[in-house]
């Protein structure tokens, strides 16, 4: 049920420091443009931190530097072993291309990557002008080497990747899984790593915090993080920068330029 908001007759923005907008069960966001009433997201700020652990985990996916600091400590390690993968030259997929794709592309820049995205709000020639294909979901799981879950969590795209897209996956591919569980079938993506079909890299997870008895916890060809993909202490000194900013801005009566702007016609949209 919606919240009833008694927004003060001079009130300019609404400003959330979570990393996205509120949803429209909560926020009325149609009385917030009638009245002109900015709502503003610090999810540019997070964009960088998340983009740099997306590269990280891929990094570590496919080399398997996780797995070889375990194997170390126990006595089980390979020495010199070369069946691990490497980022250059690769097929890269990415789910989602807003800020965090946006902001991880010129990380992989230097390794060469083709990069082929999925993402129905954006056009075709948008995507070209940003140097990446515009592909089918399908033909991203059945061909990309890397697959990025950057996607934004809406009504549209409720396990998104279904247990049957996931088995598109080629083997030997890597999942790295950032934006939200909101997106997967969890359930079968556990299923998948445990039978060695691809591996995962996951940093969200369908309950949080994590239920000690979670399967997730036993699974294997998995690096597992607890959301902390945008937990950087710059990105809270960057979210008070942008803030106070944008704030200064638009007592000044011009418009914010770092934080995010809620647009109608997607906030119906999120989940």
């Amino acid at each position: 049920m919606k919240w009833k908001w008694a927004f003060p007759p001079n009130l300019k923005a609404i400003i959330e420091v979570g990393g996205q907008h509120p949803s429209p069960k909560i926020l009325d966001y149609e009385t917030c443009f009638q009245r002109k009433i900015r709502v503003l997201s610090c999810a540019p700020a997070f964009a960088p931190m998340v983009a740099e652990m997306g590269l990280g985990l891929a990094i570590s996916a496919a080399r398997d530097i996780t797995q070889a600091d375990r194997d170390i400590r126990v006595g089980m390690e390979k020495w010199q072993f070369m069946y691990v993968s490497t980022l250059y030259d690769q097929l890269i997929g990415i789910i989602g291309y807003g800020n965090l794709a946006r902001t991880l592309k010129p990380l992989l820049d230097p390794f060469h990557c083709k990069i082929q995205a999925y993402d129905p709000w954006l056009p075709k020639s948008y995507l070209k002008k940003q140097g990446v294909a515009s592909v089918s979901l399908e033909t991203l799981l059945e061909t990309s080497k890397f697959i990025f879950v950057l996607a934004i969590p809406s009504a549209e795209n409720k396990a998104l990747l279904s247990r049957d897209l996931l088995l598109k996956i080629q083997k030997d591919s890597i999942l790295i899984l950032l934006s939200r569980a909101h997106l997967i079938d969890f359930d079968a993506l556990i299923e998948f790593t445990n039978e060695n079909r691809f591996k995962a890299a996951i940093d969200v997870y369908p309950i949080e915090p994590l239920p000690k008895d979670h399967p997730v916890r036993r699974a294997k060809n998995v690096i597992l993080t607890p959301h902390l993909a945008g937990s950087a202490l710059q990105a809270r000194r960057n979210i008070g920068r942008m803030v106070t900013d944008d704030i200064e801005a638009m007592l000044l009566g011009l418009p914010p330029m770092n934080l995010q702007t809620a647009q109608l016609e997607l906030m119906h949209r999120f989940n």
